[in-house]
């Protein structure tokens, strides 16, 4: 069972918090690895498109839906 992000957490990187960003990447890091893999090798180019693309998420996520 994995353990999830505090809803505060959560709510502080979508207004940009860098430590809250920081810590949603962090708990992120080994399943956009795995993503990352191709052909048994971390693909980093794609890596940081994971990455680029959830923070953009992130900032773009609103609670007031």
């Amino acid at each position: 069972m994995s353990h999830l992000l505090p809803y505060e957490t959560i709510v502080k990187a979508s207004e940009g918090d860098p430590e809250a960003v920081a810590a949603v990447l962090s708990h992120y890091a080994g399943y956009i690895r795995s993503c990352a893999k191709m052909d048994g090798q971390i693909n980093t180019d794609m890596q940081e498109h994971i990455v680029g693309r959830l923070i953009e998420s992130l900032l773009k996520f609103r609670f007031d839906r």
